[in-house]
C-alpha cells in the first residue's frame, strides 16, 4: 500500500512539475502593448460564442469561409496585430499575435504540419504560402507561449525587443471595450497626446440581432471635446424632424468649433472631411416643421438626447454608388469623451456583403 502511495506521490510530482514548466512562462500578450505600440488590432474573444453572430452573418451573405479557418479559431483565445511604425508611415510593418490560451503546447506540437523550421523562427510551407498569402513568406516564433507572426524575422526581433509592461491607459481600454466580437482599433496617443486627444479607439460588434454596430471613442482635454460640454441646458434636445443626409451638431461653444472645422478644412481640401463638412449643421434651433419631408424620405423624426451631441441619418451605398440602405449616427459627449456610434441594419449588411463578392 505504502509503496502504491509513493508511486503515486512521484508521479504526482513529475506531471506538476511538466506542467510547471509549460505555462510557468506563458505570458499575457497584453505585455507587447508597450508605448512604443503606436496602432493595434485586438480581439480577446475570439472563441467565445459571440463570436458565432459574425460567421452566420457571413454565410447569410453567402460569404464562404474556409473550414480550417473556422475549425482553428475554435481554439484560439485572443488575436493581436501590433505595428511600432509612425502614423505617417504608408508602408507600416505589422506583427501577429496569436493566443491559444493553455492548450499551446498541443498547438505547438502540431506547428510543423504548416511550417518548416529555420535556425530560429519556422517559415509558412510553401503549399499554404501559395494558398493564403499569393507566395510571399510568413515567419512564425514561439515565445513565452505565444505565436508571433510577421512578414520578416526583423519585424519580429523589434516587437520582442521592446520594453514588456502593460501600459495601463491600454489597459483600462482593453477591459472597457472587451466584449465586442470584432474586437477594436487602437490608436495609442497616451504617451504623445495629439492635439490635446488622448484616445482614438475604434471597436465594432456584431449583435444576436445581426446588427453591425461600429463605435468611435476619442477622449483628450482639448477646446474641442470641451466644445460639447454644457449642451443638456441648451434647449435642442428632445423630439425634432431632421434632414437626413447632414451632421447635426450640438456645441456650448460655436465659434471654437467652426475654427476647428475651418481648419480642417484648409488642409483637408477635396476631401471627405471638406465635403462633410457642407453638410454639418451647427446648433441649429429650427424644428422642420414641413411634415412632407418625412413622406418624400428627406428628413425623419428624432429625439436628441440630453448629453448627444451628434446625430445624423445617412444613406449608404454600395461600390456602384447605389443606396442599400442608410444609418444612424449618434454621438454622446460624457466625461470628456466622445462615443460616436453608428448602426447597421441586418439587411444592409447582407446586402453590402453580398456586392463586396
Amino acid at each position: 500500500m505504502k509503496k502504491k502511495l509513493k508511486i503515486s506521490i512521484g508521479i504526482f510530482i513529475i506531471v506538476s512539475t511538466i506542467i510547471g514548466i509549460f505555462y510557468g512562462s506563458k505570458e499575457n500578450p497584453r505585455v507587447y502593448l508597450s508605448s512604443r505600440i503606436n496602432i493595434a488590432y485586438v480581439n480577446e474573444d475570439v472563441s467565445s460564442k459571440k463570436f458565432k453572430n459574425i460567421i452566420e452573418l457571413l454565410n447569410k451573405a453567402g460569404v464562404s469561409i474556409d473550414k480550417n479557418i473556422e475549425e482553428g479559431l475554435k481554439y484560439v483565445d485572443g488575436v493581436y496585430l501590433l505595428s511600432d511604425s509612425s502614423f505617417i508611415t504608408h508602408n507600416k510593418s505589422c506583427v501577429g499575435i496569436i493566443d491559444f490560451g493553455y492548450i499551446y503546447p498541443f498547438i505547438a506540437l502540431k506547428v510543423e504540419d504548416y511550417f518548416d523550421k529555420e535556425q530560429k523562427f519556422y517559415v509558412l510551407k510553401e503549399e499554404y504560402r501559395k494558398k493564403y498569402l499569393k507566395g510571399e513568406k510568413l515567419y512564425l516564433k514561439i515565445e513565452n507561449g505565444n505565436f508571433i507572426v510577421a512578414r520578416t524575422e526583423k519585424d519580429i526581433d523589434r516587437i520582442l525587443k521592446n520594453e514588456k509592461y502593460f501600459n495601463q491607459n491600454l489597459l483600462k481600454i482593453l477591459d472597457r471595450e472587451k466584449e465586442k466580437n470584432l474586437g477594436m482599433l487602437i490608436l495609442n496617443l497616451s504617451e504623445s497626446p495629439l492635439a490635446g486627444f488622448n484616445e482614438f479607439v475604434l471597436t465594432g460588434d456584431v449583435n444576436k440581432k445581426y446588427e453591425t454596430i461600429l463605435t468611435v471613442n476619442i477622449g483628450g482635454e482639448n477646446d474641442i471635446i470641451k466644445s460639447f460640454n454644457g449642451i443638456k441646458d441648451d434647449g435642442l434636445s428632445g423630439e425634432r424632424v431632421l434632414e437626413k443626409n447632414k451632421l447635426h451638431l450640438r456645441t456650448s461653444r460655436e465659434k471654437k468649433l467652426r475654427s476647428f472645422t475651418f481648419f480642417l478644412n484648409y488642409f483637408l481640401k477635396n476631401s471627405f472631411i471638406d465635403g462633410l463638412s457642407s453638410k454639418v449643421y451647427i446648433n441649429n434651433p429650427e424644428n422642420i416643421r414641413d411634415i412632407n419631408m418625412i413622406k418624400d424620405g428627406t428628413a425623419n423624426k428624432v429625439n436628441i438626447g440630453e448629453k448627444q451631441f451628434i446625430y445624423g441619418k445617412i444613406d449608404i451605398k454600395n461600390f456602384k454608388g447605389n443606396i442599400v440602405g442608410a444609418t444612424d449616427i449618434i454621438g454622446i459627449a460624457e466625461n470628456n469623451r466622445l462615443e460616436i456610434k453608428t448602426i447597421v441594419n441586418e439587411e444592409t449588411a447582407l446586402k453590402l456583403l453580398k456586392d463586396m463578392k
